[in-house]
């Protein structure tokens, strides 16, 4: 099945481009087993979303932060975060209530393979091995951060 897109089927909300804000990773000094995959299994997950706007509050600018950590007692690696950052606009007539709707809801979900992919390739070639971010459900956690305080991050459970 296939279909052109038409400019009637084009959101009213533009994603203008997503760049790297953070990319952390430091293995244990001195380690050199590697590791196994299914050690990643346990790794906790803490998400961190921020939403920012232009001074005309035409544009956002939406942070997606991961902080990884190994489980209780396993020294998998010193540190492992990465944040992805994306710049997102309305098409035509400012409607800042939709675009802030956007930011924190959709904009999340649009920066997560970015995200998974820094993480990845930050791991990829390291005693640890690639360390892939599981699919994850952004509409429900993003839902968790807005009933929680704004400033603390969802940890997620690869388990």
């Amino acid at each position: 099945m296939t279909d052109k897109v038409s400019s009637d089927q084009l959101s009213a909300l533009r994603f203008e481009r997503v760049w790297v804000r953070e990319a952390a990773f430091q293995d244990i000094e001195n380690a050199n087993d590697p590791v196994s995959p299914q050690d990643h299994v346990n790794v906790e997950i803490r998400i961190e979303v921020k939403a920012a706007y232009s001074a005309r509050g035409d544009q956002a600018f939406v942070t997606v932060r991961a902080s990884l950590e190994p489980p209780a007692g396993q020294k998998l690696f010193q540190q492992l975060s990465a944040a992805v950052e994306g710049a997102f606009s309305v098409r035509g007539n400012l409607d800042r209530e939709r675009l802030e709707g956007f930011a924190t809801t959709q904009a999340p979900v649009l920066l997560l393979p970015y995200l998974r992919q820094l993480v990845t390739s930050l791991t990829a070639q390291s005693r640890v091995g690639p360390v892939i971010i599981p699919p994850l459900n952004m509409l429900e956690i993003t839902k968790a951060m807005k009933s929680q305080a704004r400033e603390k991050p969802v940890v997620v459970s690869s388990k």
